[in-house]
């Protein structure tokens, strides 16, 4: 007798899956949507190429800004560079005051070797050294300083001659006291203009006294 093949019935809820079916209608619709987004990206790239995209940068305006920054730095700076010369050619000790506040030791130093090295007028011992003296005996002259140091000496009467007086110095060796250099000023041939020239150095606050030659 033939044996009756018994099928094992399939468990509940076990669902047969349905295969894939790729039909030429859906062939065409994916290959459509893959051809349009490639055409896209093509379209966007030649749109940034040619500067049509969204975010657009002006060369020509920038350059333009840029030059005219430039120029505004040039401006200043040559601003800046005649206040420094002005400021030098009305200042000509400038330089000695910068060397102070770099190195103030040294630049003193330096200072009074400068001044040390210019000879001074000749002084000597027992003569007496004057001027050359106008024409005519009995000359009058107004004595404002008698200083020991030569250098104040000097001082006094390149700060005199800047005021417009005809100051001099003349050195006088003092018995039992040294050498005294004495600031005089003018030659006057009487005691009124003298006088006159006197009266103006004591608005100085000078001490004035008409002495002979």
């Amino acid at each position: 007798m033939a044996k009756k093949v018994t099928k094992k019935p399939k468990p509940a809820g076990q669902k047969k899956r349905a295969p894939i079916q790729l039909t030429r209608k859906k062939l065409f619709l994916w290959l459509g949507l893959a051809f349009l987004a490639m055409g896209w990206m093509f379209a966007l790239g030649i749109l940034v190429g040619r500067g049509l995209s969204p975010v657009r940068f002006d060369v020509p305006k920038l350059q333009k800004e840029l030059m005219a920054l430039k120029q505004e730095a040039l401006k200043r700076e040559q601003v800046r560079l005649k206040v420094e010369t002005d400021t030098l050619s009305e200042n000509p000790d400038l330089d000695f005051y910068k060397i102070l506040t770099d190195k103030k030791e040294e630049a003193r130093l330096k200072f009074a070797k400068t001044h040390e090295t210019t000879p001074g007028p000749a002084v000597k011992s027992a003569k007496v050294v004057k001027p050359k003296k106008l024409a005519g005996p009995g000359l009058l002259t107004i004595q404002v300083a008698s200083l020991k140091n030569a250098k104040k000496a000097r001082q006094e009467v390149a700060r005199l001659k800047r005021k417009g007086y005809e100051a001099y110095e003349i050195t006088v060796n003092v018995p039992g006291k040294g050498t005294y250099h004495r600031v005089r000023v003018g030659h006057f041939a009487d005691s009124s203009e003298a006088g006159r020239v006197a009266a103006r150095l004591k608005q100085h606050k000078l001490e004035t006294i008409i002495v002979r030659e």
